[in-house]
């Protein structure tokens, strides 16, 4: 296993850009923001070839900034940012991302068994069971209320249910959510998919909560490097953001409350109950 390339994964709208953001502050680590062309894995034969492929854009991604100080990722103006959508919402109601794909300058010395962090949400979410294979693998966590507000507040396929980098590479998933005619009872169950997968294959102590990723200024991703240790950011939770709609917050949230899903192997009732008043 590749201890220096790592694979970063976590539910949409949990978190996930702002530990990359975060990691790019330290020596010898640099994350990049979902710089892979997800959409072609389904394309290759197997699980198995796919992480081959991911491992080639690990070694490609650290030639580039070796030989050239520059790598693919999304970003804005040049840099990967703490969180890619705006506070306002378009005449559709839901705010828009302002990423784009493009090469970022890597200003930093690094030796050469510096930390690479590649991150994908829903497509390395599906992988993980073969990524735990070829790479250490960590995830972000949110609690599961404050991640379904972000979704309706979004343009991103997860405000509709469905994650499609996920359901391209599981048949199961997909099935599931096409089954579900209802736009909450597919987020409600997609919701689920993700926490089960962490339960699943990740170590509970390569699981990152965001209520501690803010609480600690970052310090919390000494899990994934040392270098972290140090960090001590001004951060504010965005759990009981004025952006969600308090009334789509407590309808969201009861409903939530009302089912059994993998979300409570790691956040209780009570913490949800608490966002909804």
């Amino acid at each position: 296993m590749e201890q220096e390339n790592i694979i970063l994964t976590g539910i949409p709208r949990s978190g996930t850009t702002l530990t990359c953001h975060l990691l790019n502050k330290l020596p010898q680590t640099v994350a990049l923001h979902e710089p892979m062309n997800v959409g072609q894995f389904s394309k290759l034969e197997s699980h198995k070839v796919i992480c081959q492929e991911i491992k080639k854009f690990f070694q490609e991604a650290r030639a580039s900034i070796s030989s050239r100080n520059e790598v693919l990722s999304k970003n804005i103006l040049g840099a990967v940012p703490d969180n890619t959508f705006g506070e306002t919402r378009a005449q559709s109601g839901l705010r828009q991302s302002k990423h784009r794909l493009g090469l970022i300058k890597v200003k930093k010395e690094l030796d050469p068994g510096f930390f690479l962090v590649i991150k994908h949400p829903a497509a390395f979410t599906a992988l993980l069971h073969e990524l735990v294979h070829f790479f250490p693998c960590y995830s972000v966590i949110r609690n599961p209320l404050s991640v379904l507000a972000s979704w309706s507040s979004v343009s991103m396929h997860v405000e509709n249910g469905h994650a499609p980098a996920a359901e391209d590479l599981d048949a199961e998933l997909r099935r599931v959510l096409v089954c579900l005619g209802d736009k909450t009872a597919r987020q409600l169950h997609l919701l689920s998919w993700f926490y089960e997968q962490y339960q699943r294959y990740i170590p509970a102590n390569r699981i990152l909560r965001y209520e501690d990723l803010i609480s600690s200024g970052g310090a919390n991703l000494r899990a994934i490097t040392p270098h972290a240790q140090a960090l001590c950011e001004p951060l504010e939770s965005r759990n009981s953001n004025p952006l969600y709609d308090q009334r789509v917050l407590q309808s969201i949230g009861n409903k939530l409350l009302a089912t059994e899903g993998a979300y409570w192997q790691f956040y209780t009732k009570e913490s949800v109950e608490l966002l909804c008043r």
